[in-house]
């Protein structure tokens, strides 16, 4: 092989990964797709990242079903179940005398 056919192939395999881990994600809702920020949002109100589908979600009651389907909750009821975060997580968590320096 030629030293160009090396660099091409050097450079699809650098590539690739990057290609293959950007996948989009593809999220309905009321017949809407979601663009990144909406999916954020909807992530964080609902304490776990959706997985991709078509919902529909009463933005009243937050109650949430998929598409067609029977409700199956309410928006956030994840984060009711969730640890609550220790002090070392939140950045609290001082050793002795270290406030004083």
């Amino acid at each position: 092989m030629n030293r160009h056919a090396l660099a091409l192939i050097a450079v699809a395999c650098l590539l690739l990964p990057a290609t293959v881990g950007a996948q989009q994600r593809y999220v309905v809702v009321n017949g809407q797709r979601l663009g990144p920020a909406a999916m954020a949002r909807l992530d964080r109100a609902s304490c776990l990242r959706v997985p991709n589908g078509r919902y529909w979600i009463d933005m009243r009651s937050g109650v949430w079903g998929y598409e067609g389907g029977a409700p199956q909750g309410r928006v956030g009821d994840n984060c009711r179940h969730q640890r609550p975060k220790s002090l070392s997580e939140r950045g609290l968590l001082y050793s002795p005398g270290e406030l004083l320096r």
